[in-house]
C-alpha cells in the first residue's frame, strides 16, 4: 500500500523554482533540491520524477506567477503605450522585491543552459516567444499605433527592454535606475509619428 504524502506539493514546487531560479538548471543538484524541499530522494522522485521534470514543472509554477504578475499587463483591455509601461513597471517592481530571486528564470535558462533537455530547453524559449507575441498584440489594439509599418520592430525593441531590465536586476542594479531605463525606452512612443510610409 503506497504511503501518503506527507509535504505540500505546491510548497515544494515553490521551493523548487527558488533553488532553480537562484543557481540555474546546471548548477543545482538533486542534493541542493532535497534540501531545499525538505523531502528525501525517494519522496522527490515519485513526485516529481527526475531532475528535468522538477525543472519543468518549476518553470510552469513559475509561468502561473507571471501570467498574474507583469504579463497581465499585456492582456485585454491594455493597450498601446499604457500596456507597455505597466509591464515594464510590473518587471521593475518584481527586481525591487527582497524576498526573491532578481533576473527571469525563463530568461536565464534560454540563455545560458545548454544541458538541460530540448524540450525543456524549447519551453523557456516558447514563453519567451508568446510574451513577445502579448507585447505585439498590446501594441496592436492601440488605433494610433496598429497602423504603423514598424510594428514588429517596435514589439522587438520592447521585448529587449524587458529582457534587458531583467538581465541588470539580476547584476545589482538599483531599482531607480531600472526605472529611468524604462522611462527613456517609452519615449519611443511619445510622439512618435502612427505610420510609416
Amino acid at each position: 500500500m503506497a504511503r501518503p504524502k506527507t509535504f505540500d506539493t505546491g510548497v515544494a514546487l515553490d521551493a523548487a523554482v527558488r533553488v532553480f531560479w537562484e543557481r540555474g538548471y546546471e548548477a543545482t543538484s538533486i542534493q541542493d533540491l532535497v534540501d531545499a524541499l525538505g523531502v528525501n530522494r525517494a519522496s522527490l522522485y515519485a513526485t516529481f520524477g527526475d531532475k528535468a521534470k522538477l525543472f519543468e514543472a518549476a518553470m510552469d509554477r513559475y509561468l502561473e506567477a507571471t501570467q498574474t504578475g507583469a504579463a497581465s499587463h499585456l492582456r485585454p483591455p491594455h493597450a498601446g503605450r499604457e500596456a507597455v509601461a505597466g509591464y515594464l513597471q510590473a518587471l521593475v517592481d518584481q527586481a525591487s522585491r527582497t524576498d526573491v530571486p532578481q533576473g527571469c528564470l525563463l530568461l536565464n535558462t534560454a540563455a545560458t543552459c545548454t544541458t538541460a533537455p530540448p524540450a525543456v530547453l524549447a519551453k523557456a524559449s516558447d514563453s519567451l516567444r508568446k510574451t513577445e507575441e502579448a507585447l505585439h498584440a498590446a501594441l496592436r489594439r492601440d488605433p494610433a499605433l496598429a497602423t504603423r509599418k514598424d510594428l514588429r520592430p517596435l514589439t522587438r525593441f520592447f521585448a529587449a527592454q524587458a529582457h534587458g531590465l531583467a538581465m541588470l536586476a539580476r547584476t545589482g542594479a538599483k531599482p531607480s535606475a531600472l526605472r529611468e531605463a524604462a522611462t527613456v525606452a517609452l519615449r519611443v512612443l511619445d510622439g512618435a509619428p502612427t505610420a510609416r510610409s
